[in-house]
């Protein structure tokens, strides 16, 4: 069995390409609530840096997005199991439609409730219940 490097214990931040920075902001903190976080200028490179949490999500500005055709690429955001269904119904009211509605599924024994959702380039987003650390 593998074990991380001593030291790696979680993410920092994801990058994500979005076509239309404006579009992805409004999404990601209108939407789902995050919060907008001062970005150094980076000469010209556009995007935007949004807080989760103790994480970040960063967004880079490309002109076309990446061809993910039959690929599952989508990073998950962690929802304490008790207030699954409620985040549920507040997203859906925020006007989150949901690519995969919230479904219950059995991984390894173990119950695993997600919902699925694209931003508007299409980056695919997992909510899930799944722990953050065991």
């Amino acid at each position: 069995m593998s074990t991380a490097v001593n030291g790696l214990v979680a993410y920092a931040h994801v990058n994500i390409p979005v076509t239309d920075v404006e579009a992805a902001d409004a999404f990601y903190t209108e939407k789902l609530g995050l919060e907008k976080l001062p970005r150094p200028d980076f000469g010209g490179f556009d995007g935007s840096w949004l807080r989760l949490g103790p994480s970040q999500l960063h967004l880079s500005k490309v002109d076309e997005m990446p061809d993910s055709a039959g690929v599952m690429s989508h990073f998950a955001l962690f929802i304490p199991a008790d207030e699954f269904d409620a985040t549920m119904a507040e997203l859906a009211e925020r006007g989150v439609e949901f690519f995969i509605e919230p479904n219950e599924r059995d991984d390894f024994g173990v119950a695993v409730r997600s919902a699925f959702a694209r931003d508007p380039d299409g980056n695919l987003i997992e909510f899930t219940d799944v722990a953050l650390f065991e």
